[in-house]
C-alpha cells in the first residue's frame, strides 16, 4: 500500500488482495465503526467491483445504427 498528498489530496494506491481484506473487515464490524470507516469500506467495494467487471457496453447500442432484434412479424 502506497499513500501520497498532493494539493491536500491523499491518494491510496491498494492492491485487490488487501483492499478485499480491509473491506470485509469493515464490513464485519457492522455498528461498531464510524461513518468515515463505513466510508471506506464501501469505497473499497466499489473498487473491487471495477477491477473485476469488465462489461463495456457495445458502440452504437442506443442510436439509430444499434443491431436490430430479430423480429418473428413480417
Amino acid at each position: 500500500m502506497e499513500a501520497t498528498l498532493k494539493d491536500g489530496t491523499v491518494t491510496l494506491k491498494i492492491d485487490k488482495k488487501t483492499a478485499k481484506g480491509i473491506a470485509e473487515n469493515i464490513t464485519e464490524l457492522e455498528g461498531e465503526i464510524s461513518n468515515g470507516a463505513r466510508a471506506l469500506g464501501s469505497v473499497l467495494q466499489d473498487g473491487i467491483y471495477e477491477l473485476e467487471n469488465e462489461f463495456r457496453q457495445p458502440p452504437h447500442a442506443f442510436d439509430e445504427q444499434a443491431p436490430k432484434q430479430p423480429s418473428i412479424e413480417d
